[in-house]
């Protein structure tokens, strides 16, 4: 004798299924009703709406701007792959663009210094910028570069635009990355930098860049929106 235990549906679930169904006959960029207002519509708590928000926000359904939940675009789909954001995003027949936070000079603390291969106290260029899709603010990249490889580049780096056809054209070949990549949430700061609240999902990837040699190129810090990105990678035997 067998006995099956049928999974148990919790009201949010359904509440969920409900709002997915009112979200489909909604345009991209409407704004959704409020929770109040869902709340009343299927008679429910509003904690249980909240919940049911929150798994819709987490699978890129919606988005919040400020306190208005808006009806989302598809997500961007980004591999993990040595490449360009910008490439990535216009393969994808998407526009990207940059919007600079800013460039500063600094020197290496120990544990970046072993991470480029340089001195402790070395010179290093930062470069932070807010990456954009479709005009919507997805992702903050902080790159951190060994100063006496890139002489110049902040004069002549135009910042709007990609910094590995910048490194490549320096004659710097990428051979490998060391990609770590976990999630979180962001800080005051960073949820202020991509129009966003400290709830919102993100994925925090850390990478390290190497040429043939395996001399370090690069140290990148990316925070990407949890709920407007996907990654994907390709692996082979």
């Amino acid at each position: 004798m067998s006995s099956t235990v049928e999974p148990r549906v919790l009201k949010h679930q359904i509440v969920r299924a409900r709002i997915e169904e009112l979200l489909d006959g909604l345009e991209v960029g409407a704004t959704v009703p409020s929770e109040r207002d869902l709340a009343v519509r299927f008679d429910v708590a509003r904690e249980t709406v909240r919940q049911a928000l929150r798994e819709l926000l987490v699978a890129g359904r919606i988005e919040r701007q400020g306190k208005t939940t808006l009806v989302a675009g598809p997500k961007l789909v980004l591999p993990l792959a040595l490449g360009s954001y910008t490439e990535a995003a216009r393969s994808e027949g998407r526009s990207a663009t940059r919007i600079l936070v800013g460039w500063t000079r600094q020197t290496a603390e120990p544990e970046l210094a072993s991470m480029l291969a340089i001195e402790p106290g070395d010179p290093v260029i930062q470069l932070e910028r807010v990456l954009t899709t479709d005009g919507v603010r997805l992702g903050l990249e902080t790159t951190r570069l060994p100063a006496y490889r890139y002489p110049g580049l902040l004069e002549t780096f135009d910042y709007r635009q990609s910094l590995y056809a910048e490194i490549a054209a320096r004659g710097i070949t990428f051979a490998e990355a060391v990609d770590s990549i976990e999630t979180t949430l962001p800080d005051a700061r960073e949820a202020a930098l991509l129009g966003v609240d400290t709830r919102t999902p993100m994925f925090l990837l850390k990478r390290v860049s190497y040429d043939p040699g395996r001399v370090p190129i690069e140290h990148r810090r990316s925070l990407y929106r949890g709920d407007r990105m996907t990654f994907t990678a390709i692996q082979t035997p």
